[in-house]
């Protein structure tokens, strides 16, 4: 009974262990997509999208970021990092996650 219990309790934490945090692409094809926003998803978002982008051997874009819970992070898949320069600007995107100085009333 003890073996048994014990088992199940290592067969648990096994999954438990195997569950990661990932980011996903929420809508995406050759030609760019989005992903959700979130301070941790935009800090690796350009490492992100020129994965996603790198399947069909194009270069990433970051076009729009929308920071608040429920918007997204659009990108595009361009074949040439010189594309449409001004008509495409790319958005420069966090590299950490920093929360500011608290107000006095949370002390």
């Amino acid at each position: 009974m003890l073996r048994r219990a014990f088992l199940s309790l290592i067969g648990v934490l096994l999954l438990g262990a195997a569950a990661r945090a990932e980011i996903y692409i929420y809508h995406a094809n050759d030609t760019g997509g989005i992903i959700p926003w979130s301070c941790e998803n935009e800090a690796i978002a350009q490492q992100v999208a020129a994965a996603y982008c790198a399947r069909w051997d194009k270069y990433h874009r970051i076009t729009s970021v929308h920071r608040q819970y429920g918007d997204f992070i659009a990108f595009n898949c361009l074949w040439s990092p010189h594309v449409a320069p001004y008509s495409l600007p790319a958005v420069r995107t966090r590299s950490t996650c920093y929360e500011g100085p608290r107000p006095s009333f949370y002390k």
